[in-house]
């Protein structure tokens, strides 16, 4: 998406996110880079020692900036903002004090601003009302629009490429850690970016640790192998989110049994997430095909995750969530069953919910293959 559509989409969230303020008597919104502010107005970066924010009024979006950083600003993002720019040596806060009204208002605070950020504008504005910005982002963020889902999809056949070009180059042989640094390099080759480092490769009885450190343990025949991968498509802000297990020479005693009952797990959530759906009974539905086989005290985590311009987003598949599914919601199938000192299964795939029922995005089988 490009030029002009962008334009359009940036400023249709902006006005969603005015009448969402609205809605909740809400004057003022302070966000600094991060995914709620790349999400409402396309711009990307980190916020550093100096000062760089967003104050969101019912008009204006007004950028505080170091001022040799505004270059950096594609023209479609700069266009929707009114850019304040200040120099080494000049007080940033100044030109917050002169932008923020001096009557009462009440002002939402973005969840990634830092408390030297916070502090700062609150000793400028001692009589606003300061409250967070969490519920309204989250409320504005969990229903993907259609440019959303286009990019969830593509950065989920990107990243699979990648583990197909690994599984194809073998495993055996190979430490955790090497086979987590070639998937990060066919990931880097298929556009993918692999902002929180190297994959989940667990090896073994690894496998039956669900966030494994990926180490030096020696891949070996006969070893069960989880790889929990993904990354972000390059200068697009999606992430991928896959899992999925293999067998290594050979077929280790039981793993067809654990893998059948976890896929069924699998199968379940995905024909229970539809509109209308309570997340806690999607988790209910996958947890009770475990349960039912007898390894319910072996699935140790929740069902699923949302998913978007962060990896972990709302909304939350955990037994006793109540919230109901819309169409647009993008979340993660994740049902595992761990077994100490054996191994571990975890079938991961990615849901897009439309109005008729879910989606999956992976664009994985869910085969149980022996590897080399």
């Amino acid at each position: 998406m490009e030029g002009s559509n962008l334009d359009m989409l940036y400023e249709a969230r902006l006005a969603r996110a005015r009448q969402a303020m609205r809605g909740k008597g809400i004057d003022l919104l302070l966000l600094t880079p991060a995914t709620d502010l790349f999400y409402l107005t396309g711009m990307r970066g980190h916020l550093f020692e100096r000062l760089a924010c967003c104050i969101i009024t019912k008009d204006e979006v007004h950028f505080i900036s170091p001022v040799f950083e505004l270059g950096n600003l594609k023209e479609d993002t700069r266009s929707l903002l009114c850019c304040h720019g200040w120099r080494d040596g000049e007080d940033p806060f100044a030109l917050a004090d002169g932008l923020l009204p001096r009557q009462g208002c009440t002002i939402a605070v973005g969840a990634a601003v830092p408390s030297w950020v916070l502090l700062g504008m609150q000793a400028l504005r001692p009589q606003y009302t300061w409250v967070s910005a969490e519920g309204l982002m989250r409320g504005l963020r969990m229903v993907k629009d259609e440019a959303e889902y286009a990019l969830l999809k593509k950065a989920q056949q990107n990243s699979c490429r990648a583990l197909c070009r690994l599984i194809e180059h073998g495993l055996c042989g190979m430490t955790e850690l090497q086979a987590g640094k070639l998937l990060m390099q066919y990931s880097d080759e298929e556009g993918v970016d692999s902002p929180d480092g190297v994959p989940i490769v667990a090896a073994g009885p690894n496998s039956a640790l669900p966030h494994h450190v990926t180490g030096g343990t020696v891949i070996c025949p006969g070893d069960v192998v989880v790889i929990d991968f993904g990354g972000e498509n390059r200068g697009e802000g999606y992430i991928a989110d896959t899992t999925r297990v293999f067998a290594v020479k050979r077929m280790p005693e039981g793993l067809q049994e654990i893998y059948d009952i976890v896929m069924a797990a699998n199968q379940a959530a995905f024909e229970a997430a539809k509109p209308g759906a309570v997340c806690g009974d999607v988790d209910k539905a996958a947890r009770s095909v475990i349960e039912k086989a007898g390894y319910g005290q072996y699935f140790t985590h929740r069902l699923g995750h949302g998913l978007g311009l962060d990896v972990h987003e709302h909304p939350y598949l955990s037994a006793g969530s109540k919230y109901v599914i819309e169409a647009g919601n993008v979340f993660s199938d994740e049902p595992g069953i761990y077994i100490p000192g054996r191994f571990g299964v975890r079938i991961e795939d990615l849901l897009f919910v439309h109005p008729e029922g879910a989606e999956r995005l992976t664009p994985l089988d869910h085969a149980l293959r022996v590897v080399d």
